[in-house]
Order: structure tokens, then C-alpha cells, then sequence
């Protein structure tokens, strides 16, 4: 019989891994900056964010200003000396649409769905990073024709910091929302929608409700565009959405569904990835006393995740990217949120505030002090007592709402 081989530590096992990426990690490292000096030598401009938008500045199609909206003080419900957020003055940034025209073909779009011209890497998202690891794209892509090119996102998707349903509602569908608002019907309804695909359920189903069939998406990776005009939109903050995206998603988006009727909820939604919480069977116990009902975490339609949000009165869970959909909430309705103590950002409680909602906030013990980034993936702790007293708190003398 053989004998099992042991099982080595965990240390061990993540040196091992270090090792094994290391000269692929050297590789990039080496080609990207090799890249950056030779397309700099060759007068080629990687423009920033600002820069990008006054180059485009003739091309506007239209510009929505940045919010300015005051953020009261999140205290613990039961313990009011415990500060979880402090009053803040807050601001998005500026977003706009441009509509670029192609006259000798000017412009093209590269593979990770960024656009370019002949002296500038135009930058509409967060960095032209990308555009080094797009120096080593070695895959042939097929060619097709469009007089009008929606390039909605420019980097590629790598599952760690790009790629989740956070980042394609806001960053992706809120652009094509705002697209679709300033264009004509015609220019909308026959454009090509070109770039780095997500490759999920919920990316086509989203695409479909804003009225964009699978024959006019393409994988910039894959296709290469030639096009006779190119629209453009830039991301704003990357977590602080402007105002102006979150109106275009709920009016796109909020008609084409069934609208709620009837005795609105009190749900939980549950994360059985990362920031899961170590305790949950107790805590439900607790949930279902308030008459909570929990949503398990499992794949559901986009209708079915909207359905349940536009349903909720209060709804309580893990920080996670589910909260997007408090975009479909209906006004006045209350998110509580549960943290880490080592990771709890603010941007769910900033879009609680443009959306007319209640926002409130947890944690277990004192605030962390370390890197943020080290505590993304901590699970959670919640002490039922004390979140018992903070549900008494938001219960106190409520009914049910309906609709």
C-alpha cells in the first residue's frame, strides 16, 4: 500500500508558488518597462485621466459635474461612543461622453479595449497599465466592420483586481447607460459594443435589459473593430460612482422588470466566499427572531438579485460585491452592513446616501490598524449580543413598510 506523502505548511506551500511565478512576473516586469522607454522614444503620449478629457474635449457629447454631498456620522447603534465613520465632505468626479469621428482611420482599438492614435494612449479608466501587457498579445484577431464602436472598458480582466460584478455594473454598464442616454436611437440601436468581455451570465443578461443583443458584442481580444466613429465614456471614481451613472442605471434598467408590490422584506444575504461569516448559524438564529429571511449565496438571474433588493425594507450581510444592488432599492430603505475589523471602506455607505437610503455599520472589538489590503479577505466575527442590541435598535417601534 502506498503510503500518503505529508502534507507540507502552508508557509512552504506559498514560497513554492512565489517561486514558480517569479520568472513570468520578472518577464512582464522586464517587457513592461522596456515597453514604457520604447514607445516613449518613439514620441508616443500614455496620457492620464485629466489629460485624456481635454484632448477629447471637442468631441464632447455631454459632461455631468461632480457631486458634493455631505456624509453624516455611522456610530454603533448600541454603543454610540463607537465611531465607524466620521462626518465627512464627499465628492465624485466629473464624467463625460465622447463621440470621436474616424476620418482615414485615425483611431483603433487596442486588444485590451483601449483607444489610440497615432502620438496618444488615450486613458478613460483607471491607468493605461494594460496597454505593456498588451506589448506580449500574440493572438490573431478577426476583423469586423461598424460605422459606430461603443468602447466601454480598457483593461483586462485578471479576477483579482478587475473582473467582478462590482466592476461591470458600475464601471461597465454604468457607461453604457450614460452612452445610451446621449446618443441618438439610431446611433445606439446599430452600434458594435466592443471590449474585454467578462464572460458571465449576468454581463449578457444586463446587456439584454439595456437592449443590447449578443450579435453586437464583441471580445476586443478576439475581434479587432475598424469603425467609422468611436463613443467613449470615462470611468469616474472608482468606487464613489457619479450620480449621474447611478440615475442611468436605475432608468435603463428598473423598467424593463417588474416593479415591487406588496409587503416589503427583511433579508440577510449570506457570502460563502471570502468575508464569510465564522459564525453564521448562530447569527441566523438571531436573524430569524426579527423575522429576517436568508438569502443563501447561490447563483440567481439578474431579475432575481434586482427582485430581491426592490423588495427589501432592511437588509443586513457581509461587505461583499452583492451590495451593488442597492442600486434597485426603493428610497428610504435600510442597509446595515457587517465588517472586519481589519477592512470596512465606505463606498456602499456613499451610495446609501445618493440613493436616499439608511445606512448603518458593524464590527466586532476595536478598528484595525493595519494595511487595508491585508484584511480584504478576512472573515468575519459578529458577537450576537451585541448585534442583538443593535437590531433592537432598528426595530424599535417599526412596521413593515409596503409599497
Amino acid at each position: 500500500m502506498n503510503t500518503p506523502l505529508p502534507v507540507r505548511p502552508t508557509w512552504l506551500q506559498a514560497i513554492s508558488r512565489k517561486l514558480r511565478r517569479f520568472p513570468a512576473k520578472m518577464g512582464y516586469l522586464l517587457v513592461g518597462k522596456g515597453s514604457r522607454w520604447l514607445y516613449r522614444r518613439l514620441g508616443v503620449q500614455f496620457l492620464d485621466k485629466p489629460q485624456t478629457a481635454a484632448l477629447l474635449a471637442p468631441n464632447e457629447r455631454s459632461t455631468y459635474p461632480a457631486n458634493r454631498f455631505s456624509l453624516s456620522q455611522v456610530a454603533d447603534l448600541a454603543n454610540p461612543s463607537k465611531i465607524y465613520f466620521k462626518p465627512t465632505q464627499d465628492e465624485s468626479e466629473p464624467v463625460s461622453v465622447w463621440v470621436v469621428g474616424n476620418a482615414d482611420g485615425a483611431f483603433w482599438q487596442l486588444p485590451y479595449g483601449s483607444v489610440r492614435d497615432s502620438r496618444h494612449v488615450l486613458c478613460t479608466d483607471i491607468n493605461t497599465d494594460d496597454f505593456y501587457r498588451n506589448v506580449l498579445h500574440r493572438t490573431s484577431r478577426k476583423q469586423r466592420n461598424t460605422k459606430t464602436l461603443l468602447a466601454p472598458w480598457s483593461h483586462y480582466l485578471d479576477g483579482v483586481v478587475w473582473g467582478g460584478y462590482f466592476d461591470f455594473v458600475l464601471l461597465v454598464l454604468g457607461k453604457l447607460c450614460r452612452m445610451k442616454e446621449v446618443l441618438s436611437a439610431a446611433e445606439f440601436n446599430d452600434a458594435l459594443v466592443a471590449y474585454p468581455l467578462f464572460d458571465t451570465p449576468y454581463e449578457r443578461e444586463f446587456l439584454w435589459l439595456l437592449g443590447i443583443s449578443v450579435d453586437r458584442v464583441v471580445d476586443s481580444r478576439k475581434t479587432h473593430v475598424q469603425f467609422e466613429q468611436c463613443v467613449l465614456a470615462n470611468t469616474g471614481h472608482w468606487f464613489y460612482p457619479n450620480k449621474a451613472d447611478i440615475d442611468a442605471l436605475r432608468r435603463q434598467i428598473l423598467p424593463k422588470l417588474p416593479a415591487p408590490v406588496g409587503k416589503r422584506n427583511r433579508v440577510y444575504i449570506s457570502r460563502s466566499g471570502r468575508r464569510r461569516i465564522i459564525n453564521e448559524s448562530a447569527l441566523i438564529e438571531l436573524l430569524r427572531s426579527h423575522d429576517i429571511e436568508i438569502i443563501e449565496d447561490k447563483p440567481r438571474t439578474v431579475a432575481e438579485q434586482i427582485a430581491i433588493y426592490q423588495n427589501a425594507e432592511f437588509i443586513i450581510g457581509p461587505h461583499g460585491a452583492s451590495f451593488v444592488n442597492i442600486l434597485w432599492c426603493q428610497p428610504g430603505t435600510h442597509l446595515f452592513e457587517l465588517f472586519a475589523p481589519t477592512y470596512y471602506p465606505d463606498f456602499y455607505r456613499n451610495m446609501a446616501e445618493q440613493l436616499g437610503l439608511q445606512y448603518s455599520a458593524y464590527f466586532h472589538g476595536p478598528a484595525g490598524t493595519g494595511d487595508w489590503a491585508k484584511g480584504l479577505e478576512d472573515d468575519i466575527y459578529v458577537s450576537v449580543d451585541e448585534l442583538e442590541q443593535c437590531l433592537r435598535k432598528v426595530f424599535v417601534n417599526t412596521l413593515p413598510l409596503e409599497n
